[in-house]
């Protein structure tokens, strides 16, 4: 079964500061988002070519990386009779669609909500359990 749920920020977070045994055995107890693979990819370029944060040599690893993990963990897609839930959460939350999408479907799919996003986390806590990435790598994965 399924105890968490990733957003890009921690997805991110994992793969470049993570242990990687911790990180995968996370990511076998975890979904993300469809739209997580855009994010994550946003972010590498961004990182690699705007901010020039990461080295090619090191968005290549990353990059490598991430496409295993897309590969691997479970992705949830909302349905289309799921927006208007979504849209609500986001009006009257003040979120953005793409942080309501992450709060909806971990509250959908009784998830723990993973994310290094402070304003969805406090949104989020009100209503789901929530942790971020460093919570997360400082306790051991349960065995499932």
């Amino acid at each position: 079964m399924k105890r968490y749920l990733l957003d890009a920020s921690s997805l991110m977070l994992l793969m470049k500061t993570g242990d990687t045994q911790t990180t995968l055995t996370y990511l076998e107890a975890s979904c993300i988002l469809d739209l997580t693979f855009y994010e994550v990819g946003n972010s590498i370029f961004k990182e690699t070519y705007i901010t020039n944060f990461l080295t090619k040599k090191e968005s290549e690893t990353l990059k490598n990386r991430i496409q295993k993990i897309f590969s691997t963990t479970q992705k949830l897609s909302p349905t289309p009779d799921q927006f208007q839930h979504i849209l609500d959460i986001s009006e009257s939350e003040k979120l953005t669609f793409y942080d309501a999408s992450y709060l909806f479907a971990a509250k959908e799919n009784g998830l723990i909500l993973v994310t290094e996003d402070k304003q969805l986390k406090n949104i989020a806590q009100k209503l789901i359990e929530t942790k971020n990435a460093a919570t997360l790598n400082a306790t051991k994965p349960k065995e499932e």
